[in-house]
C-alpha cells in the first residue's frame, strides 16, 4: 500500500489551504457576504453609499469584481493605517465580523461545508433582521419589545463573551440587561425602559469604537434588570449611574442599579421608578467629569423627595463606575464610599420643610 496520503483528502489534523478556500468561494462572494450579515442592497451596484458598518455617508462601495474576489471598500474603515485593509473576500469578512484572519477562515470553511473535512453543508444560525420602528407612539413600545428580543437572540454566546471581554466585565451582567446584537448596525443593543420595565428605545454601542447612538424612534429610557426590579422588596439601596456599561459594572459586583441615559437625564422616569420600588436610600455614583457632577446634583434634588440621597464619585484618576470596577473595586469598597458620603434628606417639621 502506498505510504503517500491522498492530497484531495482533508483530515481533522490538516488545515484547509487558504488558496483552496478562495477557489471554492470564487463566484459566490456576494452570497457569502450577505450570509455574513452585510445588507444585500449595500452590495448592489458600485456607486458610493452609506457604509453598513460605520454609517458614514457616501463612503462605501463593492468592487467591480465582487462576485469573484469579494472586495468591498469604505473610505473611512479602509485607509492607509487601517487593519484589515481592503483586499479580498477574506479581508471583507475580517472587517465585517470584527475578527482575525483565522476566525474569518473558519467561518468561511464552515459556510462552504468543508470545516474539519466535513463536506456536508453546515446549517448556520440565521441572523434575524431588526424590525422597523413606527413613529406611532401608541404601538412603538410593543415594536421595541419585539426588536429587543430579536437582537437578544442574535447575540450568540461567543459574541456575548467577546463583547463583555472588550468591556472588561463578566457576560452575565449583559445577559441580565438583555443586551443583544444588531447586525444591521454592527453594534451591541441595550434596551432602554420606562419605570415599569417596558422597552421604549434601544441604545446602540459599537464594541470597537465605543460610539453610541440610538435606534430610530427610540425614547431615552433607563437601563436596568427588569426581573430584579420586579422582584425586589421595598427598602435597601438603589444605585444610579450614567450609561449602560456603568450599569453592567455595578450589576457585576452585586449592587441593585439603574442606569440613566445621560448625566442627569430621564429624571421623571427615575422618580417614577423610585416611587414604585420604594428604596430606603438612593446612591448616585457620578462620573468624575463636570457634566457628571452637575447631572448628579440635578438628580439628587429631584430624587430627595422620594428617599434620602447620597452622591459618590470614584477615586482620583478613575473616571466612572466601570473604570472603578475594572480597576479592582469590589462591592465592599464601593459600599464603604457610599457610607462615607453626605446623606441629603428632607425633614418635615409642622408641615415646613427644613
Amino acid at each position: 500500500m502506498s505510504k503517500h496520503h491522498n492530497p484531495r483528502k482533508w483530515n481533522r489534523d490538516h488545515s484547509i489551504p487558504v488558496a483552496d478556500l478562495s477557489r471554492m468561494a470564487r463566484g459566490r462572494w456576494r452570497e457569502i457576504l450577505v450570509a455574513a450579515g452585510i445588507p444585500a442592497n449595500a452590495l448592489d451596484g458600485r456607486r458610493g453609499r452609506p457604509c453598513p458598518r460605520c454609517g458614514g455617508r457616501d463612503r462605501f462601495a463593492p468592487m467591480k469584481d465582487l462576485d469573484d474576489r469579494g472586495a468591498v471598500l469604505c473610505r473611512h474603515c479602509h485607509n492607509a493605517t487601517s487593519e484589515p485593509r481592503c483586499g479580498d473576500g477574506i479581508q471583507s469578512l475580517r472587517w465585517w465580523l470584527g475578527v482575525d484572519t483565522g476566525a474569518a477562515l473558519r467561518w468561511l470553511a464552515s459556510w462552504l461545508g468543508v470545516d474539519h473535512g466535513n463536506h456536508a453543508p453546515r446549517v448556520m444560525r440565521p441572523i434575524e433582521r431588526s424590525v422597523a420602528i413606527p413613529i406611532d407612539r401608541s404601538r412603538a413600545s410593543a415594536r421595541f419589545m419585539v426588536a429587543a428580543d430579536v437582537m437578544r437572540r442574535n447575540m450568540s454566546s461567543g459574541a456575548l463573551e467577546h463583547c463583555a471581554g472588550l468591556l472588561g466585565l463578566p457576560s452575565d451582567a449583559l445577559v441580565r440587561l438583555g443586551v443583544g446584537w444588531s447586525p444591521t448596525h454592527q453594534a451591541t443593543a441595550w434596551p432602554m425602559r420606562d419605570a415599569d420595565g417596558r422597552v421604549i428605545g434601544i441604545r446602540l454601542r459599537c464594541p470597537f469604537t465605543a460610539q453610541k447612538w440610538a435606534l430610530a424612534g427610540s425614547r431615552a429610557g433607563l437601563i436596568f434588570d427588569p426581573e430584579a426590579m420586579r422582584e425586589r422588596a421595598p427598602g435597601g439601596r438603589l444605585w444610579i449611574v450614567e450609561g449602560p456599561t456603568d450599569t453592567a459594572a455595578l450589576l457585576s459586583i452585586g449592587l441593585e442599579v439603574v442606569g440613566a441615559p445621560s448625566a442627569g437625564g430621564s429624571t421623571e422616569l427615575l422618580v417614577a421608578l423610585a416611587r414604585r420600588i420604594r428604596p430606603e436610600e438612593i446612591v448616585i455614583l457620578a462620573d468624575r467629569d463636570e457634566a457628571g457632577q452637575r447631572g448628579a446634583v440635578r438628580l439628587r434634588d429631584a430624587l430627595v423627595i422620594v428617599a434620602p440621597v447620597r452622591i459618590v464619585t470614584p477615586p482620583h484618576g478613575i473616571k466612572d463606575a466601570r473604570a472603578w470596577v475594572c480597576s479592582g473595586a469590589v462591592r465592599m469598597v464601593v459600599e464603604a464610599a457610599a457610607d462615607a458620603a453626605e446623606l441629603l434628606r428632607i425633614r418635615l417639621s409642622y408641615g415646613v420643610e427644613s
